[in-house]
């Protein structure tokens, strides 16, 4: 499996039944995969959600089964690399339908849900594009690049023939060298702070432990059947 698009949701909500989330979960999953097989031009791909309960917590993946299939798809639309980009943003959309669809059941008590898009090996595909753009990489290097980042599921000559193809088209843009901070979105707090709350933390009641699930449900390919399981965490 190659993995094109992650959609990972967090709405903070009163904790569900196991039987509410299972039919909460299974529910997601028919109009998210309704909707995907409307909106995302692929030939076959797999689509999985996994949804935990105590506040919902939800991850929706898509992936592709062969490089194959991904070629064909990236194939309809021109270039390979504007076939890339029209893929990842059907991508988006999708996971962006699954966000909204996910936080619809508790519209009435005003949640604001914590959505995070990954594109996967299609964002990593448009960093190596802009690199051989840039003139850091050569085409070859990027050709390279991209077959550790697929592997050989599904190996395609195609696929990879029409992307060297595609990166030694792209006129060379060289850009100044620019400095990324890595800015961690863990909370930070100063260490005289931090030193008063700890000071002040003391021995709480322990609450008996609460039984908490996981409802998986997937589909291998887009004509398989859809699977679901439900264990204890």
């Amino acid at each position: 499996m190659i993995g094109i698009g992650s959609t990972d949701i967090y709405i903070d909500t009163p904790k569900l039944s196991r039987e509410e989330l299972e039919e909460y979960s299974k529910s997601l999953f028919e109009k998210w995969e309704v909707y995907v097989d409307e909106h995302l031009e692929l030939s076959d791909y797999s689509l999985s959600l996994s949804v935990e309960d105590g506040s919902v917590k939800a991850l929706g993946k898509i992936a592709v089964v062969s490089l194959s299939a991904l070629y064909i798809g990236i194939g309809q639309y021109g270039s390979f690399i504007s076939g890339v980009q029209t893929i990842k943003g059907q991508v988006s959309d999708v996971g962006e339908y699954l966000g909204q669809s996910a936080v619809a059941p508790f519209t009435e008590e005003r949640i604001t849900p914590k959505i995070r898009k990954r594109g996967e090996v299609l964002s990593k595909l448009e960093r190596i594009f802009r690199r051989v753009e840039a003139g850091e990489i050569t085409v070859e290097d990027a050709v390279e690049q991209s077959k550790a980042l697929l592997g050989e599921v599904g190996s395609s000559p195609d696929f990879y023939r029409e992307l060297e193809t595609s990166l030694t088209d792209i006129p060379s843009h060289p850009q100044e060298e620019q400095l990324e901070l890595d800015v961690s979105t863990k909370e930070i707090v100063a260490p005289e702070v931090k030193n008063i709350l700890q000071s002040n933390n003391t021995p709480r009641p322990q609450k008996p432990p609460v039984d908490h699930y996981r409802v998986v449900v997937w589909r291998d390919s887009r004509d398989d059947h859809i699977n679901v399981t439900v264990t204890k965490t």
